[in-house]
């Protein structure tokens, strides 16, 4: 049986590589500074987005969760079917696969290819994830161990939403504005760490400082 993974994960990875060194980037408090949390998002936003140029991996929305969605295809030949102990075809579904689960296949010239969804949660407003809204903009802010956060950005244009997150090599020289803007080393790996205010963040993001971007559509 051959297992095609469309995607892994939509934002992952908080750790990022500077030029010479492995390095990271973190801001000191969730952002926008002195912006009260928030555990809801607008209905606006609620919805299933499809990723741009990827169809089978998509943003789910809801009142106070964001979910993303993607699909592994299984393909079974007849061969594989005839001698699998665990894989059935029942009610038009092929189970053996997600557990006691059938999931929807297609069968092409006696090859089945069956597609099962994956989701996985990408954030949620708690303790250690801090909602927040400014300027139609919300604020996904993901705390770590050592109480810094990464920080990402959700907007809407007409029926495009993007997902933000700052590339720190490709924004450095944005980054050095920021008043507040200190270096870290320990073990030889490099923390740069952000805590601008207000007025810094607003510019830094007018100057595309969130520069890595995802596209959803609806």
């Amino acid at each position: 049986m051959r297992i095609l993974l469309f995607t892994i994960s939509i934002f992952c990875s908080y750790v990022f590589y500077a030029q010479d060194d492995f390095s990271s980037f973190y801001f000191k408090t969730s952002q926008p500074a002195n912006t009260p949390s928030v555990f809801k998002i607008a209905d606006s936003f609620i919805g299933s987005y499809y990723k741009e140029n990827d169809s089978l991996v998509r943003i789910v929305i809801d009142k106070d969760s964001i979910y993303t969605e993607f699909g592994i295809l299984f393909i079974v030949s007849p061969k594989e079917l005839k001698k699998s102990k665990t894989l059935s075809i029942k009610d038009s579904l092929l189970f053996g696969i997600q557990g006691s689960k059938g999931i929807p296949f297609k069968s092409i010239n006696d090859t089945i290819y069956a597609v099962m969804i994956q989701q996985d949660l990408l954030f949620k407003p708690d303790s250690s994830h801090i909602l927040k809204y400014e300027n139609d903009i919300y604020f996904l802010n993901s705390k770590n161990s050592n109480n810094l956060y990464n920080t990402k950005l959700l907007t809407i244009e007409n029926d495009t939403l993007f997902l933000k997150e700052t590339d720190h090599v490709n924004s450095f020289k944005l980054l050095q504005k920021f008043e507040q803007f200190n270096e870290l080393e320990q073990n030889k790996i490099k923390s740069y760490i952000a805590n601008p205010t207000k007025k810094e963040l607003n510019l830094f993001i007018k100057e595309q400082g969130f520069n890595e971007i995802l596209k959803y559509h609806l």
